[in-house]
């Protein structure tokens, strides 16, 4: 295994496992706030508040124009290059103009909050819920920015501030709301009071690892970076890059929320919260590819900066991709094999059986977003190597297609719910087959090798009798543990018995071992065993 690789890899899994461990500690939080809400309000309240939330990630993605995404790339690019001057002044660009548009979108959702409530959604209590998320929107994208900031520079801490602290602050303070009988509009105050809390705490946390150089829109002071002649031109291919992007973000929200805002406007809010319960469970599937494409943003663009025309620089690059893309599909198959396979026993174990309509929803998500997870980190990659002309092309057809098919699978074929996820799980199909396609076709790139494939049989066979049996048997929530342990150790002797595991992966697995605080030479000796000419991992 190359040296460089080998850095990269242990970068990779570090980072990857405390992003992860964060995520899915927050998605339990959340998932117990789901409960709450859900609990402590009608179902017209909840689809309210899914559609304020819904409404409010639109907003954070597409107001600031794609920049955070621009920024994450440019500065990661630039510190490959050792050019703090261009990161400085990326970054500096980055923030003028997020605050400028967060500020106008602020006001701008204040004041025709009541036109959208009424006239696009039908629904008229939506409006203070608007105004609310109104006041937090320019927080939220300064804290964008500086998020992506912070990335680019290889920090991944402010991640794990929002992931994990945002839900534990609203929990404690939806307990503080129920405790006092606020109900419904107590919650929407306590979810905007948690939020503003994480932003000040990301915004010190970058002030104190980057200064404000980076992270003033105006800074003079304490900034060293002397101007450079080719300052504006720098600012003017952020924006140039950053706007298919902001394209592609507005298509890739579409795509995720089309299906809720129309069922919203053609069935209902009660529908709407139905349908969240199967997007909230869905999520779950996305925890192991966003945690790797988080941590290998930075780490693809520093590989890419520092050899990206060579062959060593692209020959690295696509090891990275195939082995760490077949470790993030790994960690997602048991929760797709939960959801497809056992979606009302999860349902009714978790929200009650009152909200049962959502499982066949729930097996067309879970397919579309596991189609996604086999691809990896297909557009990631575009975009660091600066196809962001493409990613919107691609993304663009996609949402087209998703509302075309929303609207004929809602509207006019009447088949509610389930035309919304089939529509749902149609794009993500669809859009990852055309970014895999143009990534290889630019690049050579792609995820697939013989021991992330050949295991696969073994997994699907392993799925389907444990499902077999499982339907002979009584239906029982405490029985999912069970399925799940069944079917992760049929998948792991499929990867033994087909000889799946590479050097890579004895890597990657002493790295994860070490972390857990487990000696791992055990465990490495056992796996050498089923392996074809793999040699334990490079002593450091």
């Amino acid at each position: 295994m190359p040296k460089g690789l080998n850095a990269h890899l242990k970068t990779a899994v570090k980072r990857s496992t405390l992003v992860l461990a964060s995520t899915v500690a927050s998605q339990l939080v959340w998932f117990c706030i789901k409960i709450l809400v859900v609990r402590s309000t009608t179902k017209a309240e909840f689809g309210i508040y899914s559609l304020m939330l819904t409404i409010f990630g639109v907003l954070v993605t597409i107001v600031p124009l794609g920049v955070p995404a621009g920024v994450t790339r440019f500065v990661s690019l630039s510190q490959g290059e050792e050019n703090r001057a261009e990161a400085v002044g990326i970054s500096k660009a980055g923030v003028q103009i997020a605050l400028c548009l967060g500020l106008a979108a602020s006001i701008a959702i204040y004041f025709l909050s009541g036109q959208i409530a009424r006239h696009v959604f039908y629904t008229p209590g939506l409006a203070g819920p608007l105004r609310i998320i109104s006041f937090l929107l320019p927080f939220a994208i300064y804290q964008n920015i500086t998020g992506g900031i912070l990335l680019g520079n290889g920090f991944i801490s402010q991640k794990i501030f929002n992931d994990l602290l945002t839900p534990v602050f609203y929990m404690l303070l939806i307990l503080v709301v129920l405790l006092f009988h606020m109900h419904f509009s107590g919650i929407l105050f306590a979810y905007v009071s948690a939020s503003l809390a994480i932003v000040f705490l990301v915004l010190a946390f970058g002030f104190k690892k980057l200064g404000g150089a980076y992270l003033l829109p105006f800074a003079r002071r304490g900034c060293t970076i002397p101007a450079r002649p080719d300052y504006k031109k720098r600012h003017e291919a952020l924006l140039k890059f950053s706007v298919p992007l902001l394209v592609a973000s507005v298509t890739n929200m579409i795509i995720m929320w089309a299906d809720t805002l129309m069922v919203g406007r053609y069935i209902g809010a009660k529908a709407v919260g139905t349908y969240s319960v199967s997007v909230s469970l869905v999520n779950l599937l996305l925890f192991p590819l966003t945690a790797l494409s988080f941590v290998f943003l930075p780490i693809s663009g520093e590989i890419y900066a520092n050899d990206g025309a060579g062959n060593n620089g692209l020959r690295d690059l696509k090891r990275a991709y195939q082995v760490l893309t077949k470790w993030a599909f790994a960690a997602t198959l048991p929760i797709f094999f939960v959801l497809f396979f056992f979606p009302q026993m999860t349902i009714t174990a978790l929200f009650g059986p009152r909200f049962l309509d959502a499982a066949l929803p729930l097996r067309f998500l879970a397919f579309g977003l596991m189609i996604n997870a086999f691809l990896g980190t297909n557009g990631m990659l575009m975009m660091v190597m600066g196809y962001s002309r493409e990613i919107m092309n691609i993304s663009v057809a996609g949402a087209a297609f998703n509302i075309a098919m929303n609207y004929i699978l809602i509207k006019k074929a009447g088949l509610g719910l389930a035309g919304a996820s089939i529509s749902t799980m149609s794009s993500y199909i669809l859009i990852n087959v055309l970014y895999s396609l143009s990534l290889y076709r630019r690049s050579g790139l792609h995820p697939f090798s013989p021991s992330y494939m050949k295991p696969l049989a073994g997994a699907a066979i392993s799925g389907l009798l444990i499902y077999a049996v499982a339907k002979s048997l009584p239906l029982s929530f405490w029985m999912l543990p069970v399925y799940f342990l069944l079917f992760v150790g049929g998948y792991g002797a499929s990867l033994l018995l087909t000889r799946s595991i590479e050097a890579e992966d004895l890597f990657i697995l002493e790295r994860v071992l070490n972390r857990m605080g487990v000696q791992p030479e055990p465990v490495l000796a056992f796996f050498e065993r089923f392996t074809r000419g793999v040699s334990k991992p490079t002593p450091e």
